[in-house]
């Protein structure tokens, strides 16, 4: 048999619902976030010295050489000297092996026997050596891994009593004055109503409008009663006899209400029809004196059309009184159709507080509409109750107490306007819950902190992301990495010697002679008579001589010589290695939440989104099942901060040789110290490439060390010889 469900812990459980600071639900944070891992790391197996490795390979090696070669060699020697000493004794009648030949057979094979025992003793020790070491580390590594088990157990244990204190689901608290809530079904509604409505009773004060048609209010009126709350419970319109809607209403807001009742929720409303509606109401209302009902108001409205009423709410004289002195006969027929707008309209309402309850006002009031309320008269009691909640918390002037409306999707966009804007005025916290997103509720989005439940319809989805808004991200569009490298070794070495020597020697000698003679004479005639036939005739005679001569002597003599030397060394070498680690990302600007997912929310699960003063939205997850608070590890208030993550504890070998200040550090290719879980930080989408690639493919042979120059004088290259 099964062990009885204990309904008196689960009820002591559900009381804390009724602890202060209004929440919207709670925010989950799993505890194994802060898990800290255990810093140390496992113990590694020693490894065994090379030399012991190396003793017994060489051990072995040279054994086996003594047993293949020496030994042998040695006894095959000594048998054959003994041997050979046998036979040349039976040869000469001897009966036995000489004594000299015996020791020397002895004193032949003794080196090689001795060399022999030698090695395979040493061989035994050196495996003996080997074997023992093995079973040392061993044992200390089975004794290191014992004690690194239990360290590790202890440790897990201490954390595990350390997370199980730490709570994992913490309040969300209420974000500023009012609150849109879109979405979600009635089930859903229900649970906010009960998650949100029990902690805001143990501040102040609760008003429930429940306009959903399906009392979605019930689980937290039955809450309240458990608790021993003074709760006021009107279900309309099947108990509006006992409401005390209107009751404490003057004439002149009563007259507003209707008045706004009736044309609030059309637009292109007339208002030379409003006027007039309002003053045959202020009329009658005046004519009614003090006692002011909407029963007394719709007989009098009977009474200015003329028509019977016994239904006794006016007396004879009243009666008299509004249908002949009230109005003149002119304007009660050119107001016919007035009168009977307005008659219509309050005449489902007459029995409206006619048997007011007397628990008088409850800490919470809760108004809803019955499922059987699908008519006309549900939807003239709907403008109605939001006139009287507005003009009620216009007029006062004390404390008011918080205001929750459920299915506010059917009033008029300017009613609450109106009712934001005197909750806003007056500090009432003022929560709105609308089935769609659409209408007058896409119209009111905005006002204040908005909550998105599952949103079914994709364009009431689509307007919701569009809300939220969108956002530039930067996504990893590609991966490149590449390592490479280079070296490349130039040796220059020349040497060089050049000797050159140049004699040259040139002589000239030179004689010139010149001798020369000129001689010269001449006749000349000029001048004429008439006609040329008579000419003048002269006569001139010149005679000249020159001799000369000339006489050089030239010698010339000369020497040239050169010398020169030359020699030369030159050394280079170059090595380069190249690396490259790139992430390729693209800006692309995409919904902060997709449409699909407000499409696939849970059932009790907000998206609560709030300005940030520094510009743009934070959005938060929010669980408003009433449920949670039956869980462990549960806190009423907002979860604490997360604790600060531990130093990292390092290895043992690190721990026990501090390294040196001055030292650098290597920062690049060295084991990362732990990190501990933190969950706000989202892992990396892949480790970096490490700063130190390491040498490049092939055989790397370093640098060549420069040779160095030749000592003595440099050789000679084809010296004068």
């Amino acid at each position: 048999m099964g062990r009885p469900i204990d309904h008196g812990g689960l009820l002591s459980r559900r009381e804390r619902l009724f602890s202060p600071e209004p929440r919207l639900g709670w925010v989950f944070r799993d505890r194994w976030w802060f898990l800290r891992p255990f810093p140390e790391p496992p113990p590694r197996r020693q490894p065994l010295p090379d030399y012991l490795a190396r003793s017994v390979h060489e051990t072995e090696r040279a054994a086996q050489r003594r047993l293949s070669r020496t030994f042998p060699i040695s006894a095959g020697v000594g048998g054959a000297l003994l041997l050979f000493a046998a036979c040349t004794a039976g040869g000469s009648g001897g009966a036995a092996v000489p004594l000299g030949s015996f020791l020397l057979a002895v004193i032949v094979a003794a080196p090689g026997t001795a060399l022999t025992w030698w090695a395979v003793r040493q061989r035994n020790a050196a495996r003996q050596a080997y074997e023992l070491a093995q079973r040392q580390i061993a044992n200390g590594y089975e004794e290191q891994t014992r004690q690194w088990h239990a360290r590790k157990q202890a440790h897990d244990a201490a954390e595990r009593a350390r997370l199980d204190s730490l709570p994992e689901w913490g309040a969300a608290p209420r974000p500023g004055r009012r609150l849109d809530v879109f979405g979600g079904n009635l089930w859903a509604w229900e649970a906010l109503l009960t998650t949100y409505g029990t902690s805001t009773l143990a501040v102040q004060p609760l008003l429930v409008l429940d306009l959903s048609r399906e009392v979605v209010c019930r689980e937290l009126v039955e809450l309240a009663q458990a608790a021993w709350m003074g709760v006021d419970f009107q279900l309309l319109p099947s108990r509006q006899s006992s409401s005390t809607l209107l009751a404490d209403m003057p004439p002149r807001d009563l007259v507003d209400a209707i008045v706004e009742s009736m044309h609030g929720g059309t637009p292109d409303a007339s208002r030379a029809d409003r006027s007039m509606d309002d003053r045959i109401l202020t009329k009658v209302c005046e004519a009614l004196g003090d006692d002011v009902t909407l029963g007394r108001i719709a007989a009098a409205l009977r009474a200015l059309m003329g028509e019977p009423d016994d239904g006794g709410l006016l007396t004879r004289e009243e009666r008299r009184h509004i249908a002949g002195n009230l109005f003149t006969v002119e304007y009660r027929r050119q107001a016919h159709a007035n009168l009977s707008r307005i008659e219509s309209y309050v005449h489902p309402l007459e029995d409206l507080g006619t048997e007011p309850s007397k628990d008088g006002v409850g800490y919470l009031t809760c108004i809803a509409l019955d499922s059987q309320a699908r008519n006309v008269r549900s939807e003239l009691l709907t403008d109605l109750i939001v006139q009287w909640v507005t003009h009620r918390i216009a007029a006062s002037r004390d404390s008011t107490p918080a205001l929750i409306i459920a299915g506010a999707d059917e009033l008029a966009r300017r009613h609450l306007e109106r009712l934001s804007d005197a909750c806003e005025r007056r500090g009432v916290p003022l929560t709105l819950l609308f089935r769609r997103l659409r209408d007058a509720s896409a119209e009111m989005i905005g006002g204040g902190a908005v909550a998105f439940m599952r949103l079914g319809n994709h364009e009431d989805a689509a307007r919701a992301a569009d809300f939220i808004g969108r956002d530039h991200r930067f996504v990893l569009s590609q991966i490149t990495k590449n390592v490479g490298g280079n070296e490349s070794h130039t040796s220059t070495d020349t040497h060089g010697e050049g000797d050159s020597e140049t004699h040259s020697t040139s002589r000239t000698t030179g004689t010139s002679r010149t001798w020369g003679t000129n001689r010269g004479s001449g006749t000349t005639y000029s001048g004429g008579e008439m006609f040329g036939l008579f000419p003048d005739r002269s006569s001139s005679y010149q005679r000249g001589s020159n001799r000369g001569g000339g006489s050089s002597v030239s010698d010339t003599e000369g020497t040239s010589t050169s010398t020169s030397r030359n020699w030369s060394a030159a050394y280079a070498y170059a090595e380069g290695t190249n690396w490259s680690d790139a992430d390729t990302t693209q800006r692309v600007y995409e919904y902060v939440v997709e449409p699909v997912t407000l499409q696939h929310l849970p059932d009790h699960a907000l998206l609560v989104v709030t300005s940030a003063p520094g510009g743009g939205r934070t959005i938060t997850p929010v669980e408003c099942d009433p449920a949670i608070v039956t869980l462990d590890r549960v806190t009423t208030g907002p979860l604490p901060d997360p604790p600060p993550p531990p130093q990292a504890v390092p290895a043992p070998d690190q721990a026990l040789t501090s390294p040196d200040p001055g030292q650098q550090q290597p920062q690049w290719g060295a084991s990362p110290a732990p990190q501990w879980a933190t969950p706000p930080v989202p892992p990396p989408p892949r480790a970096p490439l490490s700063m130190d690639p390491g040498p490049p493919g092939g055989q790397p042979t370093g640098p060549r060390p420069p040779e160095h120059p030749r000592q003595g004088p440099p050789p000679q290259f084809g010296g004068k010889g």
